[in-house]
């Protein structure tokens, strides 16, 4: 069967229609309609990978801020006259959203449109005589088969953020909410219905797409969390697929032998990414990865000057206003990495694609020179210094603000950034090439890992923590760090999903895994009613479908 690459074939794209909700009867004027569109297999191929072009922007975009920005690990803080935006970091950070939340909505909205992008396109490839474009039956199966899974996918994640939501199998369907456990038990049948009909990994010309690899990581992640959405552990299923994927029953893989193979500018060509979402300069690029993280003037730093920064997200303090570590438990991330470990290296380009560190700290210096990087706003004229910590230290020389350190409370050179993915300076051959990791192997590992702790093999999951961690330290220091049994406790390990998965959109889910997401403290943030686990259906979705019912979510 012939392969096709989704960074190539989304550029042909057109949209045939708006989603479920649409009159597919109207006239069209502007848009062609699919008795002409589908008139050669480019035209099929596009019909298929909208429903990847949307969740590429859904992933790295709505759902990061949803899943990273309402944890421990990362803010949005207010910068002087920067960032408030309307509070909406603040209650995420908080946890006092409401329905009418345009970040939230945007989560509902987004899934469902991704939905009703592979409903569409199914009901259509249904109909099509493949022969006519010089594909196969296996061809269509296979098609169907993706979009089925994608499908899937995008239901898990309003799964994961909503809880209590419809289930719509076709464009025409204005649908009830269905049960948790109802959500859950469907996402499991169509991964387990379809799974055998994606080709296995590795296949030539197939980046971006789901295979059986990718499949299975979506049935891991559903049973991983089974307590949160059915009200079960599956720690014994969950498991049993892990192992499979490890054994390579659904794809070849392996653990990448560096930290930062997975992120690199050839990223997609590591052994453990299993789904990635394809970028290159001039079609898709990781420009999330970049602008809102940094400040005005990083490009000094790394040369790169193509897109414009935010200076928004920093990843949360660990010192609090006098310099001393905060003692809770959770958050503080950039301390919880060892200072032998690798990534905790200031990001460095070493140049042809190579790189060291994930963290930009410290005094900013123009790129190759010593020369400081001034600040534009509070520090305006004076060198630019990112601290690991949040407060108004200019407005009280020699002190701090009495305001105390609060979401609302940032300046210019708050925080540690976050640079786990390179930035290349301009005109470099791997210049906007990382590709987005969605999954890959070490996920895998690490809840086996998890699944054996819950059944009682401590070894078992040190042996599997161990076995990715070893990467991250030099060999000299690395006899003295791995894991030993007594080591792996509840919080260790959820540290260690935090240290390793360090803003890859799993740290909320990891939370209420573990119980911590409403009940826990961190930074400014204090517990929160148990009802915050879930997010409330927007009340525009409400007002829009009758058969809605608002959620505890919503009280």
């Amino acid at each position: 069967m012939k392969q096709y690459n989704l960074k190539y074939i989304i550029a042909l794209f057109v949209v045939l229609f708006s989603v479920s909700c649409s009159n597919l009867d109207e006239e069209l004027y502007d848009r062609i309609g699919k008795e002409n569109y589908y008139q050669n297999k480019n035209a099929v191929l596009a019909s298929l990978l909208r429903t990847y072009e949307h969740g590429h922007w859904y992933s790295i975009w709505e759902r990061w801020y949803v899943q990273e920005l309402s944890a421990d690990h990362f803010a949005w803080t207010q910068k002087g006259r920067h960032g408030y935006d309307g509070g909406n970091w603040v209650r995420l950070h908080n946890h006092t959203w409401t329905a009418e939340e345009g970040t939230i909505a945007s989560c509902w909205n987004g899934g469902y449109s991704g939905i009703g992008y592979a409903n569409n396109s199914i009901a259509d490839i249904e109909k099509l005589n493949y022969a006519k474009f010089n594909l196969t039956e296996a061809d269509k199966q296979t098609h169907i088969a993706e979009l089925k899974t994608i499908r899937a996918w995008y239901q898990l994640m309003l799964l994961d953020f909503f809880g209590t939501i419809p289930i719509v199998e076709n464009i025409y369907d204005l649908k009830p909410q269905s049960s948790p456990t109802e959500n859950f038990n469907w996402i499991e049948k169509e991964i387990k219905d379809n799974i055998a009909k994606l080709p296995k990994a590795p296949v030539e010309k197939y980046d971006g797409r789901l295979t059986q690899g990718a499949a299975a990581t979506i049935l891991v992640r559903l049973y991983l969390n089974a307590q949160t959405y059915a009200g079960t552990p599956k720690w014994t299923e969950c498991a049993q697929v892990c192992q499979d994927i490890l054994d390579g029953k659904y794809g070849a893989y392996a653990i990448d032998p560096t930290w930062y193979g997975p992120f690199n500018g050839t990223n997609n060509k590591s052994p453990e990414a299993i789904w990635y979402w394809p970028h290159a300069k001039n079609q898709l690029d990781g420009y999330f990865y970049y602008a809102p993280f940094f400040h005005y003037s990083s490009d000094q730093a790394n040369g790169f000057t193509k897109w414009g920064e935010w200076n928004g997200i920093h990843l949360q303090p660990s010192l609090d206003l006098d310099g001393n570590p905060y003692t809770f438990a959770l958050g503080k991330p950039f301390a919880k990495f060892d200072d032998r470990d690798l990534r905790k290296k200031p990001f460095k380009y070493l140049g042809n694609g190579q790189y060291e560190g994930m963290f930009v700290y410290g005094p900013q210096y123009k790129r190759g020179t010593t020369d400081p990087i001034l600040g534009t706003e509070e520090y305006n004229g004076k060198p630019l210094v990112f601290v690991d910590q949040v407060g108004r230290f200019s407005e009280k020389p020699g002190g701090r603000w009495q305001e105390g350190s609060h979401v609302v409370t940032g300046e210019e050179n708050t925080g540690v950034r976050w640079m786990k993915y390179p930035v290349f300076p301009d005109n470099d051959p791997f210049e906007m090439e990382p590709d987005g990791a969605e999954m890959r192997l070490t996920e895998i590992v690490y809840s086996l890992a998890e699944c054996k702790f819950r059944l009682g093999d401590k070894a078992a999951a040190a042996t599997l923590l161990n076995s990715v961690r070893k990467r991250n330290f030099a060999d000299a220091d690395w006899a003295s760090l791995a894991y030993t049994a007594d080591q792996i406790t509840e919080q260790e390990l959820l540290d260690e999903w935090g240290r390793e998965f360090l803003g890859e959109r799993h740290r909320r889910t990891d939370l209420i895994r573990f119980n911590k997401f409403t009940e826990g403290t961190w930074w400014d943030k204090q517990p929160t009613p148990a009802n915050k686990k879930f997010f409330p259906i927007p009340n525009k979705a409400l007002n829009t479908n009758p058969l809605l019912k608002p959620t505890d979510a919503n009280n």
